[in-house]
């Protein structure tokens, strides 16, 4: 059985993942990233895109009730540039990262990988990045039965555009960041007409003090 995708993301009210400068720590607040943790609790694997990790250098843990936990932790990096100083390839949990790339990575950087004991599954390239049905399909081929993607601008475009999405939910700050070259939830080409927008539908609504998540599940009909 093909795993279940859930994708989040966290916005400003206009929109913005982070100011012009990169800056995004923190746009939710702190019921709100509670929350988060719970999400990743409750699938098997979290993923982000290497930019990510360039950006942020993030643990991908489950911190509760003052523990510290890890499921299994996906990077999808197509080239190889994850830094090899990350976290993710260096704490205590790094047995349980899992770096998916494509022929473009160069082997010195994947033996480096697997030498500090994490893992490297190479997948066949679309336009230069990771294939995201074929990721599917090697998740499903590791017995990984949910997946919680944490974007990133381009992973969720390019999740979206793939398909796999299930259910899409977003925390909403009430902050304003502006600026036309901050970046916004949905990265990459976008769509010319309407007609091809991804549709939602069944919204579930909660607030966390004054954030407020929408989740939704995603129309897959007519879609490829």
């Amino acid at each position: 059985m093909k795993p279940k995708i859930f994708v989040k993301a966290a916005m400003s009210l206009d929109g913005k993942i982070a100011t012009k400068t990169g800056d995004s720590q923190w746009i939710s607040n702190e019921a709100s990233r509670a929350y988060v943790h719970g999400l990743r609790a409750a699938y098997a694997a979290i993923c982000v895109g290497v930019e990510t990790v360039i950006q942020d250098d993030p643990r991908l843990t489950i911190r509760m009730n003052g523990q510290e936990d890890c499921h299994i932790r996906m990077i999808l990096d197509s080239k190889g540039r994850i830094p090899l100083t990350s976290t993710v390839l260096n704490d205590d949990f790094r047995s349980k990262t899992i770096v998916f790339t494509t022929r473009h990575m160069p082997q010195t950087v994947e033996t480096q990988i697997l030498e500090r004991g994490a893992k490297v599954v190479r997948l066949k390239d679309l336009g230069g990045r990771v294939d995201l049905k074929d990721w599917v399909d090697a998740c499903e081929a590791l017995d990984i039965p949910s997946i919680y993607i944490e974007g990133g601008g381009e992973i969720i475009a390019a999740s979206l555009l793939a398909g796999i999405v299930d259910v899409f939910a977003v925390a909403i700050a009430p902050m304003i960041i502006g600026g036309q070259d901050a970046k916004g939830i949905v990265g990459g080409p976008g769509i010319e007409h309407l007609r091809d927008a991804v549709r939602l539908k069944h919204p579930k609504i909660q607030w966390f003090d004054e954030d407020l998540i929408l989740e939704y599940q995603v129309v897959k009909e007519n879609r490829q």
